[in-house]
């Protein structure tokens, strides 16, 4: 006999509704739609609060499209924001800027695993192999799972002949 399909928990469906949202507002914004996308956001970040992730980064996309718009968006401020803005900033390429906002989110979490491998990740990109070399160390240091991510991580491939790189991503035992 068939098993009923399990309703999905409430929760999931409202993440679901505002992964939606935001996939819109990606698209819209790749077109360079930018009020289409402000739409979208402004609709994930007003009805969706709830989902933080999402909307953190929606208000990251929203300070993007704002600029594009002529508008002087909102400063990025708390560490989730400085963290979410440098991370847009370095899957678009620019990674001096990357590293800038990056840099400003450790500073706040300085123990934070995820801000320091971003740092790491962002300063290999933009050419600066002591200071990259030296966040993925603190970043190793505060989770080891970071050294087996790193070595498959395309972003440190300006390090990959470092023998400093070699050393803090070799396995190690148990």
């Amino acid at each position: 006999m068939p098993k009923k399909a399990a309703r999905a928990p409430v929760a999931d469906r409202r993440y679901r509704q505002a992964l939606d949202l935001f996939e819109k507002a990606v698209k819209a914004f790749g077109r360079k739609d930018f009020d289409r996308a402000t739409i979208h956001l402004d609709a994930l970040i007003t009805s969706h609060d709830d989902q933080q992730d999402l909307v953190e980064r929606a208000r990251a996309y929203l300070a993007m499209c704002e600029r594009a718009r002529g508008r002087k968006p909102a400063r990025p401020r708390t560490f989730e924001e400085l963290l979410n803005y440098g991370v847009v900033l370095h899957n678009r390429g620019e990674f001096a800027q990357a590293v800038k906002y990056i840099r400003q989110a450790v500073a706040k979490h300085p123990r934070n695993e995820n801000a320091l491998y971003c740092l790491a990740a962002a300063q290999a990109r933009a050419g600066e192999a002591g200071p990259a070399l030296k966040a993925l160390r603190s970043a190793i240091h505060a989770n080891p799972a970071s050294r087996a991510q790193a070595r498959q991580d395309p972003d440190f491939e300006p390090l990959r002949t470092e023998d400093e790189f070699q050393s803090l991503v070799a396995p190690t035992l148990p």
